[in-house]
């Protein structure tokens, strides 16, 4: 374990006190190469933001967008990926972005915006991204039990019905 007080040498993780286990360079280095055509999310955040003000019934939704449950909110309830985009994180000990998801309940369509930086979850949108597998119908999962750093690890299962993806139109015969 490297004190967190003295600097890391060459090739060293180095760990912030109640951090998770580190995720090792090369392995981060991986994600990078994946991630980089995954959109930033910029300045559109605020369109998701207003959108769900927009969407509000009530008075108890209209900070909805600034509540801080992100995917836990969302345990076990089938959502459906619609698109991902990426922001930097200084999270220590994790990856270097996390995500900004836009999805959509599956009972009844509601559209949803939330933030992720659960590694598991993060590496499953960007490598899915990457195969061109949205919209993705998804459950997210998470541990009933912390980890010894106290945080809930979170997954997500993958449904086994999936929405018909388009697909291009074939190119003309002799074109």
């Amino acid at each position: 374990m490297t004190d967190s007080t003295a600097p890391a040498k060459a090739g060293e993780v180095t760990r912030v006190d109640d951090a998770p286990t580190p995720i090792r360079p090369e392995v981060v280095a991986a994600y990078e190469a994946m991630i980089v055509s995954v959109p930033d999310a910029g300045g559109d955040g605020f369109d998701g933001i207003l959108e769900q003000i927009a969407r509000a019934d009530g008075l108890a939704d209209l900070d909805a967008p600034w509540r801080s449950g992100g995917l836990e909110e969302y345990a076990n309830v089938p959502l459906a990926i619609l698109g991902i985009r990426k922001m930097p994180s200084d999270f220590p000990g994790g990856l270097p972005w996390f995500l900004v998801v836009d999805a959509a309940t599956v009972d009844d369509g509601e559209r949803v915006t939330f933030t992720t930086g659960a590694v598991g979850v993060v590496a499953q949108l960007v490598k899915a991204y990457q195969l061109g597998a949205f919209p993705l119908v998804v459950i997210p999962r998470q541990s009933a039990r912390p980890t010894s750093s106290g945080y809930f690890p979170q997954h997500l299962e993958i449904a086994r019905r999936q929405p018909p993806r388009e697909t291009a139109a074939p190119a003309a015969a002799g074109a």
